[in-house]
């Protein structure tokens, strides 16, 4: 794990003299700005957005179709980014600029909505229904009852999660790089992509690195040290009953609840209905795109094990420390895909210091990336059923690889199962390693989509998109089945 960050930290450090590339020039501080200044605005629409969306879904419950919408959205999170992206381009470019900072907006609130939402909605479902029925019993009109029960809740998820979604906007590379539409509206992670593939300029893309690592230190320690991890399902069992009455006010509360659902799955369903086209039956019929499948494939596989495995072994080294383990996997977000890209892209083609295929790398570093949500799925499970085991293990003297296959690997069987395939496509999501280490041999479903959309084949974009989109469910349900039906019964 270490190896894998100081090998690219090793490539940039090496090649560059960094007092000569350590320069603040007036485009290197309109870089810093836009970067900053769009990272909070999102981060603030999607709070306000998510918010919301997680009190409407919150107070009509009882609604099925509010329940679908409750579970749906999180898949959200974890599909393709650029499926969402290009459906944003697609379909919302039709009635207005889609372009530039509009843009940019659009495409990180659409994104990070359900997150903010799923969040929310799920400590709102912990407040009690004694709670609830003593509202309704003192007679507290809406907003009343919404500022006694409700707001000290979404109130205390708000400082974290808009730190996380500050940073997730900050290091943002495809809604950027899609949405932007030009210089004037990069970021910095943007920027150090142009500088190295299409200028091939490394002492300006170095400069631009430092003050990204700069920046992403400062949030972390100043704001991530008080990060407290979150898991991105929602697994609450409990229902508790609410009451609907026949209101204006509660018609516009539904109402609100639709609008902002269609905003943010629309996207999605455009591109459903678009990739239904003529191009369609042609690309299935293509070598490059089943080509394209097969190494997505491969790097989703590769790269869930890995964050598995890496996961897996830092919990069982850490768990009586959990500070340590939380502290080690959320400093990742330091390195963000274009700090490590750049490096080993210099290490690799620049320095020739290590010969490696580069699927291996894009394997590696998608692991890497993917750590923080796999620990999110898996941590809180593990340490519940370490908590559980431990005397009973240590009466039988099971250590080790013995205590995983006869103890803890049928209790985290489920856990292990989804931190595996939502790891996996997030994988396949990622376009800023592709793009570095994407050659004609190695080309994956999100890279094919991109080149695509810059020759303007837009009907063969749409169809890839949808083969990525149905690739994606395909894979996480068919993995969710085949794993749960097998036993794993091992003596």
């Amino acid at each position: 794990m270490a190896l894998a960050i100081l090998l690219p930290l090793i490539g940039i450090f090496s090649q560059y003299n960094i007092s000569a590339s350590f320069e603040f020039s007036n485009y290197t501080s309109s870089i810093i700005f836009f970067t900053i200044y769009q990272s909070l605005l999102s981060a603030l629409l999607s709070i306000v957005v998510g918010s919301l969306l997680a009190f409407l879904l919150n107070t009509y419950n009882n609604f099925y179709f509010v329940k679908i919408i409750a579970q749906t959205q999180s898949i959200l999170f974890v599909l393709p980014t650029i499926i969402t992206i290009f459906g944003i381009l697609s379909f919302y470019g039709n009635y207005f600029e889609i372009y530039g900072l509009t843009g940019i907006l659009i495409g990180h609130v659409i994104l990070n909505t359900p997150l903010v939402s799923r969040i929310i909605y799920q400590s709102l479902n912990d407040i009690s229904p004694n709670e609830k029925m003593l509202s309704r019993q003192m007679g507290l009109k809406k907003i009343s009852s919404f500022i006694a029960s409700e707001w000290p809740i979404i109130k205390k998820n708000i400082p974290s999660l808009f730190v996380l979604i500050t940073f997730i906007c900050f290091v943002s590379f495809t809604p950027v790089l899609i949405l932007g539409g030009g210089p004037k509206y990069s970021t910095l992670e943007v920027s150090i992509y142009y500088s190295v593939i299409f200028s091939n300029n490394f002492n300006a893309a170095l400069n631009l690195l430092f003050f990204q690592l700069i920046i992403c230190f400062s949030i972390y320690f100043i704001f991530f040290k008080n990060f407290r991890s979150q898991n991105f399902l929602i697994d609450d069992k409990r229902h508790i009953k609410t009451y609907f009455n026949l209101t204006l006010l509660n018609l516009f509360g539904l109402l609100i609840l639709l609008l902002i659902t269609l905003v943010i799955f629309s996207p999605i369903l455009f591109i459903i209905v678009k990739g239904i086209n003529k191009e369609l039956l042609y690309i299935l019929t293509s070598t490059y795109i089943w080509e394209a499948i097969y190494n997505t494939l491969i790097i989703c596989f590769f790269s869930g094990i890995a964050s598995i495995f890496i996961v897996y072994n830092l919990l069982v080294l850490t768990h009586k420390k959990t500070k340590i383990s939380e502290s080690l996997i959320y400093s990742l977000i330091i390195f963000s895909p274009a700090v490590m890209a750049v490096g080993y892209y210099i290490l690799l083609f620049k320095l020739n210091l290590i010969y490696l295929p580069n699927i291996i790398i894009v394997i590696i570093l998608n692991s890497f990336f993917v750590l923080p949500f796999t620990y999110n799925y898996l941590a809180p499970s593990f340490f519940r059923v370490i908590k559980e085991n431990d005397d009973i293990a240590n009466s039988l003297n099971l250590y080790g690889l013995s205590r995983f296959l006869t103890i803890d690997l049928p209790r985290l069987k489920k856990s292990l199962i989804t931190a595996f395939c939502v790891s996996s496509i997030l994988s396949a999501s990622d376009l800023v390693v592709i793009s570095f280490f994407g050659t004609n041999n190695l080309s994956t479903l999100t890279q094919t989509i991109y080149r695509l959309m810059g020759s303007y084949r837009i009907n063969e974009a749409y169809s890839v998109s949808l083969i990525l989109l149905i690739f994606c469910f395909i894979y996480f349900f068919l993995a969710h089945k085949i794993l749960e039906k097998n036993k794993w019964n091992i003596h």
